[in-house]
């Protein structure tokens, strides 16, 4: 693939305006009051498109298992346009043999798409980051940035992907982000703090009300003779409610339901669920 020409980088300046300060450190405020995951998505993704990413993919994981993501059920995954691919990706296992995924991994900060063609032609990728930058083929051609954000806690990493428009070349992109690049990643960043702080959506590892009331009491060091004391139910009752809870996190144990529960933000958060 022919690399941008930076002669034509400076169009960029004469495009629309994006937005200001005044209305970054709007978003920046809303952003950490948001009460959803979707709230949060909508108020970065319409500042991130006002800046030109029209497409914006998002993973954050607290299951690492070495260099993979981990189960992709466990993952949070956001898209503006296409989610089902962006998951397919991954649950295919082919992002663990790509260079980008590597920069992901060993970096934290922002790098250029044309990052990868670049060590291509430096012979800086390995043979199977080729054959799999071959692989993906078509689906490369766009300009954009991908953000690598610190991690927060072991065995967590969260990443992101803007995608500029279809007619903008990467030189153009990065004479946006030499301007603005200080405010979007101010925005990315205050997305990621606070989604990394809301509940995880996920149909398998949905939690009803009573199993997270019993999974926060098991977390005080309750025992069932207590929390059955506490919420006037039978012991067998809430042994029942506790192996559901387990069913549905997946896991074997009750302390692993309650470790689980917690790292997907299930427990001890208030006003952030769906009505149930």
């Amino acid at each position: 693939m022919p690399m941008p020409d930076r002669d034509v980088a400076p169009t960029v300046r004469r495009a629309a305006p994006h937005p200001d300060d005044d209305a970054v450190m709007q978003a920046l405020c809303r952003i950490p009051e948001a009460a959803t995951v979707q709230e949060v998505w909508d108020l970065l993704t319409r500042m991130l498109a006002g800046f030109g990413f029209e497409r914006v993919n998002y993973g954050y994981t607290r299951f690492r298992s070495g260099p993979s993501i981990g189960d992709p059920d466990d993952v949070l995954f956001l898209s503006t346009h296409a989610l089902d691919r962006v998951r397919a990706f991954h649950e295919s296992g082919v992002y663990l043999r790509s260079a980008d995924y590597r920069w992901v991994r060993e970096n934290v900060g922002a790098c250029p798409w044309d990052w990868v063609w670049k060590e291509r032609a430096a012979g800086r990728l390995s043979a199977e980051e080729c054959r799999t930058l071959e692989e993906m083929g078509t689906g490369r051609g766009r300009a954009g940035y991908t953000i690598s954000f610190p991690e927060g806690a072991p065995r967590s990493k969260g990443a992101m992907g803007l995608a500029a428009g279809p007619d903008v070349t990467q030189a153009q992109c990065d004479v946006l982000w030499e301007v603005s690049g200080t405010r979007i990643m101010a925005l990315a960043h205050a997305a990621h703090a606070r989604l990394t702080h809301l509940p995880v959506p996920s149909a398998r590892a949905a939690l009803t009300v009573r199993q997270r009331e019993l999974l926060e009491w098991i977390a005080d060091g309750k025992t069932l003779q207590d929390i059955g004391v506490i919420t006037g139910r039978s012991v067998s009752a809430i042994e029942k409610t506790l192996r559901r809870a387990r069913e549905a996190l997946m896991v074997e144990t009750t302390a692993q339901a309650v470790a689980k529960a917690a790292f997907l933000n299930q427990i001890f958060v208030r006003g952030c669920f769906e009505a149930e």
